[in-house]
């Protein structure tokens, strides 16, 4: 590992960095801050080529859309899904970006390929915008690594209530994040940096932000192997049924195998059409990632058949769309109980708050 050093706001921040070169199979540390306005053109390459994304979108847009008009929320640099829509015969195309950079970018694409015969792009929030006419089908891609970390419940919620026609086809369908025990100790026995290319996205949260702060993480290239316990759902979003922006719920995760604990491994089963096989963050390589949220500052040993019990809330933030997450743990084993706590906020006032933190950002 190696320090690196991003300025922001007239503060001199250390990074411990991983420099080593691109491995597939290498668990890499990122930042995961898609909840905040930040362009990366590394990340719209991954989200461009991610077949596993793309492919599942298709399939509902070529069954949802022919014939209906089509909006479609962050319609990002490349208007994926509106140019999808426009080939699968919609009968009418808008496309909203609110990010100004990436908005700037699509219309500039837009102009230089002509799409703008086909397409009404709109630059803005789609809070903040209003349609001639209610749309039959909303396509949106505002799934964070964590579910609904991006808005997505209160912005569709919105867009359900102003945008489109009582029985509009929402896509995605349904959205669920799920929970497991797991060991960030074991997962980088050699120690963990940022991957050093993330360190663009970091320092644009920052600086978005104001400041630094205590990021939410995300771990590439992580399968089952990294789990400790059998898994439960925390977060469940329905963009066609009953979709809340904010909800709290518990879970009891019994332990698998032994090992360790110090946190939890996060992930996401999504849905673009109820009756097919959901894209899933922890099993597939695509461009969501597992997050991992430290709940102990130290591992502790764990067996088979002991448990750690949950309470987990999520509700909208000062923002009113990005919601606030805290999770309470109990962990009760043969060694005895421990118990702990995380928070992740949209407008988070923690940095080098844990120990874990305290690592990645060094104090030179």
């Amino acid at each position: 590992m190696e320090k690196d050093r991003i300025e922001v706001a007239g503060q001199a921040v250390d990074v411990l960095v991983d420099s080593s070169p691109w491995d597939g199979k290498r668990p890499q540390l990122w930042p995961s801050v898609g909840m905040y306005p930040c362009y990366d053109e590394l990340l719209y390459d991954f989200m461009s080529m991610d077949e596993v994304r793309n492919e599942a979108y298709r399939d509902a847009l070529e069954l949802v859309v022919p014939g209906r008009s089509v909006l479609d929320i962050g319609t990002g640099r490349d208007l994926n899904w509106a140019l999808e829509s426009v080939g699968f015969g919609a009968d009418s195309v808008t496309a909203v970006e609110g990010m100004p950079e990436t908005y700037e970018l699509a219309a500039e694409q837009a102009a230089e390929n002509g799409w703008l015969d086909d397409i009404t792009l709109l630059r803005g929030w789609s809070s903040e915008i209003s349609l001639p006419r209610p749309v039959e089908v909303c396509v949106s891609e505002i799934i964070g690594d964590i579910g609904g970390a991006e808005g997505a419940a209160a912005i569709l919620a919105d867009a359900r209530r102003r945008l489109t026609t009582p029985d509009a086809v929402f896509v995605p369908h349904r959205c669920v994040t799920y929970a497991a025990a797991t060991c960030f100790a074991d997962i980088f026995p050699g120690g963990a940096g940022f991957f050093a290319e993330s360190l663009n996205l970091l320092g644009q949260a920052f600086r978005v932000h104001g400041g630094p702060f205590d990021v939410l993480l995300g771990v590439a290239n992580v399968g089952p192997e990294a789990l400790v316990s059998d898994h439960a759902p925390v977060e469940d979003l329905e963009f066609n049924g009953d979709l809340r922006t904010e909800g709290e719920g518990s879970a009891t995760l019994t332990v698998a195998r032994r090992g360790r604990v110090d946190g939890l491994l996060l992930w996401i089963r999504l849905w673009c059409l109820p009756d097919r096989a959901p894209i899933d963050s922890l099993t597939m390589r695509t461009n969501w990632m597992p997050v991992y949220l430290p709940l102990f500052d130290e591992p502790h040993p764990v067996d088979v058949g002991d448990t750690l019990r949950l309470a987990v809330r999520h509700k909208p933030g000062d923002d009113g769309v990005h919601p606030d997450y805290s999770v309470a743990a109990s962990l009760r084993t043969a060694h005895g109980p421990a118990f702990g706590e995380f928070r992740t906020e949209y407008r988070p006032t923690a940095f080098r708050g844990r120990p874990i933190y305290q690592q990645l950002f060094p104090v030179s």
